[in-house]
């Protein structure tokens, strides 16, 4: 994993309750719970941004008729 970072933060008091309750019954420690949640975090916001972009490239004429022209190529190779 790397050089590891120490920060302090703060929580409500109902998560850090429920944090607590999970990583006892999982027997995983805190700071794993948390790196999984951020890392999940992480990608979903990557994917929502790829989303976006590709939602940006659909609304782009310009963009619409270079892939056009690429799917063109593209089945000539096929072919």
């Amino acid at each position: 994993m790397g050089n590891k970072i120490v920060f302090t933060n703060s929580l409500s008091s109902s998560l850090m309750q429920w944090l607590n309750s999970y990583s006892e019954e999982k027997k995983i420690t805190k700071s794993a719970v948390i790196e999984r949640a951020l890392r999940e975090y992480k990608e979903k916001m990557k994917k929502e941004e790829m989303e976006k972009s590709f939602q940006r490239a659909s609304e782009d004429n310009e963009m619409l008729i270079m892939s056009e022209e690429g799917l063109e190529e593209y089945l000539d190779q096929l072919k």
